[in-house]
């Protein structure tokens, strides 16, 4: 790997390539793309919702903004708003010209409703395979740009900033130190951090807690959406239901098929109804046995496949759920232009807090965020020289080993803690017990210069900020709900 690009892009979803996408338009910059592992370990992969946007007769980004601070609890940033929601049109335009192709047909997509939303107004593709689609659609577009050099298995490490200005990065896997002009954040959230999760087991927040560590500030860290419907599991690794499933039609019953919330309110609306009905005894169910028959196998066949391989068929049986930690809305503090703060510094997406989520994201707008975000990082990127090189810029120092707790150890035992003390519902007496289970973590598991245990020491310290803005924050609002 060279040791020098004019920008340096970490994450391979949708605001990492529309990052990189942006920032090749520059010919004659050179832009270098890491991810931990592959394509497949992104949030935006995994997308089955959509993408929301105003594309429908009598829609307007107006009114998509209003119902987005609606669903934010008071606390959105109407600018970061206005902004996403008034772009969004034209930066999924600029995909469909690539050859991006819409259910429905580009002249006129098929366009779902999901909760919170008053019109129609979200796109898929193959039903419930829009983050896949696009994706791999970005993916293939960005890996064509000859000025793009593609990095798999890189983890970052470390970010080296100093006076407020960046200069380079290291990573692990390949060992290197890389220096640039400029730096876009795109790591993803730390919805993985709880034993019941939608999120694969990557997604920890390391590169939040990196680039607090170098200087970054923080905002948001208490909010953590729980996706209401995702298949009920003894264990973690929930399944998720698509919110384009209540959408169509999709009711939320208990187990004698009366409804227990109305199905098109907003997530976190719908997560507290579905968990105080279990925390009574009870069970919930996604019923959506009234639809024609064919028709969800059509719609929605990943989740029908899903389902079937569990036995369960969701034109005859009800769908048995649960809430599950899905996303994040905390993260690295960033403005109109993703700056971070730190000169050189660039993030977007789930890695940050832009302001457009407040207190809670309205359903299908974070793949919105992150290509529009993606697209506004990138171009600022390949713009910025933050500085040259200082001569004593030295490798991360070697960790000296320590036994202690193992690292599978401490994963489990982490995500039970955040599961039990900082869940979808919240008191004070189980968040300062949690507070203080982390720091004991963090204290007293083993220290290595593995990849695994570096990973989980960062979502660690992602867990501790949780905790203290959770406690720091006394009221209830979106989703931070608390009893005490």
């Amino acid at each position: 790997m060279p040791d020098k690009f004019d920008s340096i892009i970490v994450g391979s979803g949708i605001a990492g390539l529309s990052a990189a996408i942006e920032a090749s338009k520059q010919k004659n910059k050179s832009i270098a793309l890491l991810d931990r592992s592959d394509e497949k370990s992104s949030n935006s992969y995994y997308a089955q919702g959509g993408i929301a946007a105003a594309f429908g007769k009598g829609d307007s980004w107006k009114a998509h903004a209003q119902d987005t601070i609606s669903a934010g609890a008071g606390l959105c940033n109407e600018d970061a708003v206005n902004f996403i929601t008034k772009n969004g049109s034209g930066a999924i335009k600029e995909l469909m010209n690539l050859g991006l192709e819409f259910d429905g047909g580009n002249s006129k997509p098929e366009l779902g409703l999901e909760g919170g939303h008053c019109a129609h107004r979200v796109l898929h593709i193959n039903g419930d395979q829009t983050g896949k689609e696009i994706t791999e659609f970005m993916r293939k577009i960005a890996l064509e740009q000859k000025n793009v050099y593609s990095f798999n298995k890189t983890m970052l490490r470390k970010i080296f900033a100093e006076n407020g200005k960046y200069s380079g990065i290291e990573t692990t896997g390949k060992e290197t130190l890389i220096n640039s002009g400029s730096l876009v954040l795109a790591t993803g959230g730390y919805a993985a951090c709880w034993e019941k999760t939608t999120n694969p087991e990557t997604t920890l927040g390391s590169g939040i807690a990196i680039a607090n560590e170098a200087g970054c500030s923080l905002d948001g860290m208490e909010f953590v959406q729980f996706h209401p419907t995702t298949l009920r599991s003894a264990v973690g690794s929930n399944f998720l239901v698509s919110e384009a499933v209540r959408g169509e039609g999709g009711k939320i019953v208990d187990e004698k098929g009366k409804s227990v919330v109305n199905p098109l309110d907003t997530r976190d609306k719908v997560s507290v109804a579905i968990y105080r009905e279990i925390m009574k005894g009870g069970k919930v169910f996604l019923d959506a046995r009234d639809f024609e028959g064919g028709f969800f196998s059509g719609r929605f066949p990943k989740v029908f496949a899903e389902l079937k391989r569990h036995l369960i068929n969701p034109e005859k049986d009800l769908i048995p759920i649960e809430a599950a930690a899905h996303y994040t809305i905390g993260g690295v503090k960033t403005d109109l232009k993703a700056a971070s703060g730190i000169s050189g510094i660039y993030a977007a997406g789930e890695c940050t807090n832009s302001g457009l989520h407040g207190a809670n994201r309205l359903a299908s707008n974070s793949l919105l965020e992150g290509l529009v975000m993606g697209k506004v990082a990138g171009a600022q990127a390949v713009k910025t020289k933050a500085g040259i090189l200082a001569n004593n810029w030295k490798r991360h120092a070697e960790i000296k080993e320590k036994d202690g707790i193992p690292t599978s150890t401490a994963f489990e035992a982490m995500k039970k803690v955040m599961w039990r003390c900082c869940g979808l519902v919240r008191d004070e007496t189980n968040l300062k017990d949690g507070l203080a289970g982390i720091k004991n973590l963090e204290e007293k598991i083993e220290m290595n210069n593995n990849p695994e245990n570096i990973a989980i020491r960062n979502a660690l310290i992602v867990c501790r900020k949780t905790f203290e803005a959770a406690l720091a924050r006394k009221e209830s609002v979106g989703t931070h709900y608390r009893t005490s």
